[in-house]
């Protein structure tokens, strides 16, 4: 496989990889089988940073294994999230360099390449995942990082939600987050559920605990003080109406994407388009796109095969003679 472009997605509860041109990722690796094979047994990453040195380079050196790829022939494409800091991005250009000895490396941020998935350059990209949940404006391909929004709505949320609810203490989070992802949804529910553990027994899932992910729309079900979904992607296009005009707001609102583990809901995308309606009174043309599962990555993959990736790539010679400023000069 010499030659290729590894493309690595470091999600919060899980790693997606695989190599350049490809439509999904050969592997993923899921927070659970990680632990099991990590000396600190804890996954060593939370909302996109890296907690623990160590085990994120055993957490790479697995995943390197897995695809049956020599790093150091590779050029490596890992994702970012919109909140990476100076310092994590400088921990894991140093490791990718310094201990895989790769040839070079490119950062991308899991928004824009969701959006490069659905084949557009203009747009807005809200991702929503296991622990962090951003909004920004992307214009020809670029982040507007003057228009970047947060919200605390993220998968945990939802599962911790889904905990309260329950209010079954001897059920761990893991067991939980399974409750969620078999029994919830958007919409009505009328009947209770029946979910099998493990043991044999059951729990029993009431229809309010069923609509738990209706706090992504209003989080004040929650008792959560922060933005909605829909309120995070109004409130990113305002900042690009109010600082760049409304032709190129327009240009926006047209392809909003949403993306993420978080956003993995029959119906979301329309229930999304039609509350930003209501807030967005007046305005036409609004259009919302669930992104493909693992969005991405696949963007990723897209960016990876272009003509024009070598460019955009931090070799080893600049690292080795600029140091921790080439990275702050291309990511």
């Amino acid at each position: 496989m010499a030659g290729q472009v590894v493309v690595i997605d470091l999600g919060s509860w899980s790693v997606k990889a695989g190599v350049k041109g490809e439509y999904v990722p050969k592997c993923i690796l899921t927070e659970k089988q990680q632990k099991a094979v990590l000396d600190g047994g804890k996954y060593p990453i939370e909302k996109g940073l890296i907690t623990n040195r160590e085990d994120f380079e055993q957490l790479l050196r697995n995943t390197f294994k897995e695809l049956g790829v020599k790093p150091e022939e590779q050029p490596v494409l890992l994702t970012q999230p919109m909140t990476n800091t100076k310092v994590n991005k400088e921990k894991v250009v140093q490791m990718l360099f310094e201990r895989f000895n790769v040839p070079s490396v490119f950062l991308g941020l899991t928004n824009v390449l969701s959006l490069y998935s659905t084949g557009k350059l203009n747009g807005v990209g809200m991702e929503s995942g296991a622990e962090v949940s951003n909004c920004v404006a992307i214009y020809q391909g670029y982040a507007m990082l003057d228009s970047v929004v947060s919200t605390d709505l993220t998968g945990k949320q939802v599962t911790n939600f889904v905990s309260q609810k329950l209010n079954q203490p001897y059920l761990d989070f893991e067991t939980v987050d399974e409750i969620k992802k078999a029994t919830t949804g958007l919409g009505p529910a009328t009947e209770d559920k029946s979910y099998t553990l493990p043991d044999g027994s059951s729990v029993n899932v009431v229809p309010d605990v069923q609509r738990a992910p209706e706090i992504l729309l209003d989080p004040s079900i929650a008792n959560i003080d922060t933005r909605s979904i829909p309120q995070a992607i109004v409130d990113c296009v305002e900042k690009v109406r109010a600082k760049h005009g409304e032709d190129r707001a327009k240009e926006l609102y047209g392809n909003i994407v949403i993306s993420g583990g978080n956003t993995e809901l029959d119906g979301l995308a329309d229930r999304v388009k039609s509350s930003i309606q209501s807030k967005m009174a007046g305005v036409n043309g609004i259009h919302v796109t669930k992104a493909a599962m693992y969005s991405a990555w696949m963007g990723g993959s897209i960016l990876a095969g272009h003509e024009h990736f070598g460019g955009l790539l931090l070799t080893k010679a600049q690292y080795d003679a600029e140091g921790a400023s080439s990275i702050e000069g291309k990511f």
